[in-house]
């Protein structure tokens, strides 16, 4: 799609008075320039694409040059580590020096590692929660920020890190010396083996067969969870409407097999068929058009070999592994 003949189309999902209204305009720049990073028509940058999604939420009011700052500040720390060590041989050197900065109480971070926030992990009540912004505000965060993070920072040093998926879980994956794949949790530090993973999540045979769980994402990839994010921002404060829809679609063309995506447009279009049953003069042809557009979703969720894993459950094993953690400190301070 020409880029005029967007801003015309995305100008009428939004109605006719969008653009005047600060946040939705932001949006509409935020989610223009991830569509050309994933058309090509731009140089993909996934640390762009993050603070896009953000700068959005909050209508335009962050600044690019200080996020960039405050990541750039952070990859010199990175580098000192790295030499200090003496290890800047190693390709590995930069994902030790981010897990080691993120999760280890040391000088370089002034002794304040990043940790998991329990509050509203799920940003249910305030979306903001899943921000890196806020995560390099207040260095705690959730298992969407701090691999977010992560992988910001490895590619700020000029290190490969991908974000991988589970169910409500977001980890990084990453290729070891002999080029073997590493799983790299922030949530609960450690490098948890691909059978863990599978037990803990109750990831399914199927959805291993299928791809979507436990696979390295690759850029475009990682910038459509950047664009679902936008959808979801926005979503919190307009409800679901076309801009939501259109937006998830977008993402879907490069990612399909994107579970929280299928559901984000499922969920969109169910609630678009309910708000236009309600109208005084409801137009059928619209909804009968969205109703099979749910169905085809729908049976993509279950082509895919989605099983949900409940967020109470979800809760229960990062709050088991958070004592698990808790445990083993105790033990190693009694012995020492």
């Amino acid at each position: 799609m020409q880029p005029r003949y967007l801003i015309l189309f995305l100008v009428l999902l939004l109605g006719n008075h969008a653009l005047s209204q600060g946040t939705k305009q932001s949006y509409f720049s935020a989610f223009q320039e991830q569509s050309a990073m994933l058309s090509g028509k731009k140089p993909i940058s996934f640390k762009r694409s993050v603070f896009l999604t953000e700068n959005a939420f909050y209508g335009d009011k962050l600044n690019y040059q200080s996020f960039c700052r405050d990541i750039s500040n952070i990859s010199v720390q990175l580098r000192a580590m790295i030499n200090q060590r003496g290890i800047a041989k190693y390709k590995t050197a930069g994902n030790w020096a981010a897990f080691t900065f993120m999760t280890d109480t040391i000088a370089a971070n002034n002794f304040k590692p990043f940790t998991y926030d329990f509050d509203d992990f799920t940003g249910s009540k305030d979306w903001s929660k899943q921000f890196v912004t806020k995560l390099l505000k207040t260095h705690s965060g959730n298992c969407h920020s701090l691999p977010f993070l992560y992988k910001i920072l490895c590619e700020e040093i000029g290190t490969k890190a991908y974000l991988a998926l589970a169910p409500n879980h977001v980890y990084i994956k990453h290729q070891d010396e002999k080029g073997q794949w590493t799983n790299v949790e922030l949530t609960n530090p450690g490098f948890p083996r691909d059978q863990w993973i599978i037990k803990e999540m109750a990831i399914t045979v199927e959805a291993i067969r299928k791809n979507i769980y436990m696979m390295p994402l690759t850029q475009k990839e990682s910038v459509a969870m950047a664009m679902f994010d936008l959808a979801c921002g926005y979503k919190s404060y307009y409800g679901y409407d076309r801009f939501v829809l259109y937006t998830a679609s977008t993402a879907l063309r490069y990612y399909p097999k994107c579970v929280p995506l299928v559901q984000l447009k499922a969920n969109c279009l169910l609630s678009m068929i309910q708000s236009e049953k309600k109208k005084s003069r409801p137009d059928t042809a619209v909804i009968l058009a969205d109703i099979a557009m749910h169905k085809r979703m729908m049976a993509s969720v279950n082509e895919l070999g989605y099983k949900d894993m409940p967020i109470e459950l979800y809760k229960e094993w990062v709050e088991s592994v958070e004592k698990e953690k808790q445990k083993r400190n105790l033990n190693k301070n009694a012995k020492n």
